[in-house]
């Protein structure tokens, strides 16, 4: 049944689909579809990205009064075609998504519990006083400013709707709290400048990434081994087969194949399997030994015990699979020879963890996007020989009419990403046989008395949330290996708390920046990461990744400025033919740009090309660029710090510099018995260093 919008919100018919006017992922079954008159909302099945958790609204939160009216005001929300455009919005509405609408009624909530509990039944009562009393009394409510914010937002979407929204919660007539903005309102700023989500420090990204590089190119092809027996061995059992599908066994077969399976164990150098009983004892365990010969539960417990015991095999201490580990780490077997049953499966989620760190981290993309890749995205260009990621992408993805596209869009250009992220992939897709390299779950469920899933959700990939969780279970595991093995490469906790998935992307874009020396990663160059998530990004601002290079290139600029800001206020000396340029471009930009906040990274993009930007810090030298005057370049944006010469005017040093340039003299040999070129050479480096250290110290007398 479709419905005007315009039409009486109180004449909605109690059994309508919530998600009426909605496109459904295909497996959703109408009879399973919440109706206006459910108390609980699932809104999950209109949200295809598989890693998405269950989007859902419990309207029994709000005061029974106000339930009916909250509920109508939403369903519009859901249905309505496009939002309308309110104070401090959007400023090309279109529908919102369900992943926000789910968001919205907490914010709602909170208003209406303030005009309960302050007696009003009705939100006609929020003339300009009432709402001033609500920023008062918010103040004192210990929220944050984003909550505040976002009770205010609510409010003007209310005001929006007041044509259509049941009478309960049609506010006046005048717009609230007229043009002003948030910030004035909450007399707060709305945020900082940049990116506020926090990089992983250099201490734990490196030991970090290393693990996970060594557990996708040493230790996945054991793991993998051992996660495939487990899953072959389990599949056996009874649970995990249809009815009907298990072979009945052959006839004086049983003991035979026990037989087989002692000798084989003998072979392996392995026991019994063994575990302890309630008492600490170590007993056989059968439940395996039959999983190994392929019979069922205790069947050699009843029926064979005088075979097993006459075999001689001692008992282990714990119930080892059959594959023989064979990498190694440090000329050392990286584990015993065996791995523990219990251990199978996580192991295998330690490499799929380990796989997701360096995909995340290598390539730039969004948690979302690595979590939706699934089988067979990655291929070799033949003509480039670069390895490519096809996938979809879920961000900014709208049709024409400016409405997000709840199915998400296969990319046209595919990533372009480093090898070892395309040895990830191949690793995924070797150790298990699922659609999504990401699954929501790597333990094989039973087909039989199995309990049905209860967390609601429609897709079949794993949530952001899980991965955070994957990340710590992963670095627990490192870290106490290290203990075991008496090992200094632990990996420290990050300063600013967990690492979660969206800080890969972050810290990337920082060190594609900043390229901090030394710090090097799996032997990777930065600069190397850079050209390929260049040309991975196809420079479209669509991907969002330019927008964050911009950003970090912008905040870098301004932080390398307002250092030399400091230094100069602080009576610091600069010499060199660029030093009075350096000290008006430094004025001027400290003038221009202090305290400014830049909202978007294509605002950023667009203001690094300001003249008085033009400031790079390279080794020993601020360049002070000009095009016109530069000796390493006649065609670029920006200098060629690699091809810095000396003679360039557009030179300039700092006390800092003149550091790193004694540090430079200091390591260049004067080897008197070297052949005369070479020596000459080094003492015309030294020579030249020295008249640079002198010329700057002479200038600060």
């Amino acid at each position: 049944m479709t419905y005007n919008l315009s039409q009486r919100a109180s004449d909605i018919d109690e059994n309508v689909v919530v998600l009426s006017q909605r496109t459904l992922r295909p497996d959703s079954k109408n009879a399973a579809l919440s109706r206006f008159k459910d108390a609980v909302w699932d809104l999950t099945p209109g949200i295809f990205e598989d890693h998405a958790q269950k989007y859902s609204i419990n309207f029994a939160l709000f005061p029974p009064a106000w339930e009916r009216a909250v509920k109508s005001y939403v369903w519009i929300l859901i249905n309505e075609e496009a939002q309308r455009p309110i104070q401090g919005g959007p400023s090309a509405p279109a529908q919102l998504a369900l992943s926000t609408i789910a968001r919205l009624p907490t914010h709602v909530r909170r208003l209406i519990v303030w005009f309960e509990e302050h007696g009003y039944s009705s939100l006609q009562r929020a003339i300009p006083k009432v709402l001033d009393r609500l920023l008062a009394e918010m103040g004192e409510a210990g929220l944050s400013f984003t909550q505040k914010r976002q009770i205010i937002t609510e409010t003007r979407r209310l005001w929006a709707y007041r044509d259509v929204v049941p009478a309960q919660l049609r506010l006046p007539e005048s717009s609230p709290w007229q043009e002003e903005t948030a910030g004035n309102l909450l007399s707060q700023r709305s945020r900082k400048p940049g990116n506020l989500t926090a990089r992983i420090g250099d201490e734990t990204l490196v030991p970090l990434l290393w693990w996970a590089l060594r557990f996708v190119e040493d230790f996945a092809p054991d793991i993998t081994a051992v996660y495939r027996e487990y899953c072959a061995l389990l599949s056996s059992g009874h649970r995990h087969m249809p009815a009907g599908a298990r072979e009945a066994p052959t006839p004086g077969a049983r003991k035979p194949v026990l037989r087989a399976t002692l000798e084989r164990l003998r072979g392996l150098g392995l026991g019994l399997p063994g575990q302890p009983d309630f008492g600490g004892k170590l007993v056989v365990n059968w439940t395996h030994l039959a999983r190994l010969t392929g019979y069922l539960g205790h069947t050699h417990a009843v029926w064979d015990r005088e075979i097993v015991e006459e075999s001689g095999l001692h008992i282990e201490p714990k119930s080892y699979l059959t594959t023989r580990c064979t990498a190694q780490l440090d000329g050392r077997l990286w584990h015993g020879p065996f791995i523990d049953w219990e251990d199978a499966i996580p192991l295998a989620l330690h490499l799929q963890t380990a796989c997701f760190i360096v995909i995340s981290y290598l390539s730039g993309m969004r948690p979302g996007e690595v979590l939706n890749l699934r089988r067979g995205c990655h291929s070799v260009n033949p003509r480039t020989k670069l390895d490519e990621l096809r996938g979809k992408r879920w961000k900014s993805t709208r049709n024409i009419e400016g409405t997000k596209i709840p199915e998400g869009q296969h990319r046209e250009n595919p990533w372009i990403v480093q090898p070892l992220t395309a040895k990830a992939i191949d690793v995924l897709e070797g150790l298990h046989d699922m659609d999504l390299l990401f699954p929501r779950t790597l333990r094989p469920q039973a087909v039989r008395w199995a309990n049905h899933r209860t967390d609601g959700r429609a897709g079949n990939g794993q949530t952001s949330p899980k991965t955070t969780g994957d990340i710590g279970h992963f670095t627990r595991w490192v870290n106490e290996y290290c203990a075991r093995h008496q090992r200094k490469d632990t990996i420290p906790e990050d300063p600013d708390g967990r690492v979660t998935p969206t800080r890969f992307r972050r810290t990337l874009a920082w060190h594609i920046v900043r390229r901090p020396r030394g710090l090097v990663a799996a032997a990777i160059q930065y600069g190397h990461v850079s050209d390929l998530v260049t040309q991975g990004y196809s420079g479209s601002y669509q991907s969002g990744f330019p927008n964050e290079l911009a950003m970090e290139r912008w905040l870098e600029r301004i932080e390398g400025i307002a250092d030399v800001d400091s230094y100069l206020e602080g009576g610091g000396h600069v010499s060199g033919p660029a030093a009075q340029k350096l000290r008006e471009r430094t004025r001027h930009a400290t003038a221009k740009f202090a305290g400014r906040t830049i909202p978007t990274g294509r605002q950023a993009d667009k203001l690094l090309k300001d003249p008085v930007l033009q400031v790079f810090k390279g080794d020993g030298i601020h360049c002070v660029f000009d095009l016109l005057s530069a000796l390493c370049t006649r065609e670029a944006d920006g200098p060629n710090l690699g091809a810095c010469q000396s003679a360039c005017t557009n030179i300039a040093r700092t006390d800092t510099d003149i550091l790193e340039v004694k540090a430079t003299r200091a390591q260049v040999c004067e080897d008197r018995f070297a052949p005369p070129i070479r020596y000459e050479r080094g003492r015309q480096i030294t020579d030249r260093l020295t008249r640079i250290i002198h010329d700057h110290e002479d200038g600060q007398r």
